[in-house]
């Protein structure tokens, strides 16, 4: 197929396991309104369920298939997607989510009016296993409103964008090749290195659904800590390079202690949910350490006496903590 036949957009689907979920998905894709050509690239990663059958399943033109013979992880599959795309505009999607029918007819057009702008996302609502939707929406960083400009401080501090809300300009995702080796994640990668260098536009609708399951990939992160190691790689590298544009690098800067301290926070608390208490202390020291103010907060304080005094010491004396943590924390404010 010549350019003059290329689709407008490309969603790029790697698929893994999630075969269950697949048809879900590539009905969201297929059922989209509005008039704008588009393919899809599904690709195995050499799934050891169904997934291959329900690929083949699929008898949409404008379905493409590939399948790898030894599973080659998520960032490799991924490159290989958006490097066969040929869409102006590029989506990613796992195949456990599932976007509303209204997506392109809502993120398309911005991107078509705005040329500054790389990337184009909303909102998303929370489903279950069933698909049932147990949030009608997530987001908490524009209030309401739409938005334009640049997100990069903001992105650093808090991965905010939800992988399948978001459609970019395919040349966009590609100067962000390659995916650095393993990183347990590429959704918070890719939009971080778009923001360096972009504005974004924020539409203020839910335009995808996300699944929050057992066996979500963020939720098998944390588990396995790799994500813990991934994002404090990528702020490492941030921090270690000179932003293009010096508004940018004068505000991040400053901005250091504090962006540390929010990650190793959000860690902490992710280990202590799933009872790796020696890790949560780690990471709420480390919390404090960076950005001190995380010290007057007694929720941080009374987890983590909890990781010392042990878990069952803790969720015996949590009420008595509570009481006794919250007049200091006033004081201290």
């Amino acid at each position: 197929m010549d350019d003059e036949q290329a689709p407008l957009i490309s969603f790029v689907v790697p698929c893994y396991n999630y075969g269950r979920y697949l048809p879900d998905c590539v009905r969201s894709i297929l059922g989209q309104e509005g008039n704008f050509s588009f393919e899809v690239i599904l690709i195995n990663d050499a799934s050891t369920d169904d997934t291959a059958s329900l690929m083949g399943s699929f008898s949409d033109p404008r379905i493409r298939r590939v399948s790898h013979a030894i599973n080659m992880g998520h960032a490799k599959t991924m490159e290989e997607g958006l490097l066969l795309s040929r869409g102006k505009y590029v989506a990613r999607i796992d195949p456990d989510d599932r976007y509303r029918p209204d997506f392109l007819s809502l993120v398309v057009p911005k991107l078509e009016q705005f040329a500054d702008v790389a990337a184009v996302y909303g909102d998303v609502a929370l489903i279950d296993d069933r698909g049932e939707i147990t949030a009608e929406g997530c987001d908490r960083e524009h209030h309401g409103r739409d938005f334009k400009g640049n997100e990069f401080l903001r992105l650093l501090e808090n991965n905010f964008i939800c992988a399948p809300s978001l459609l970019a300009r395919r040349e966009a995702w590609i100067a962000s090749l390659p995916i650095p080796e393993g990183l347990a994640f590429n959704d918070w990668y890719f939009t971080l290195m778009m923001a360096r260098k972009h504005e974004f536009y924020y539409v203020n609708q839910v335009v995808a659904e996300y699944r929050v399951h057992a066996a979500n990939h963020h939720h098998k992160i944390v588990l396995d800590k790799s994500e813990e190691s991934s994002i404090f790689f990528l702020l490492d590298r941030i921090f270690s390079e000179k932003e293009n544009k010096a508004e940018i690098e004068s505000r991040k800067r400053p901005a250091r202690r504090r962006i540390y301290g929010t990650h190793y926070l959000d860690m902490a608390t992710k280990y202590f949910g799933c009872r790796y208490d020696t890790d949560a202390r780690r990471c709420y020291l480390a919390a404090i350490r960076y950005w001190p103010a995380n010290a007057i907060d007694f929720r941080v304080i009374r987890r983590l006496l909890g990781t010392i005094i042990g878990r069952h010491t803790y969720e015996w004396s949590k009420s008595g903590l509570t009481r006794l943590l919250r007049p200091v924390a006033r004081v201290l404010r």
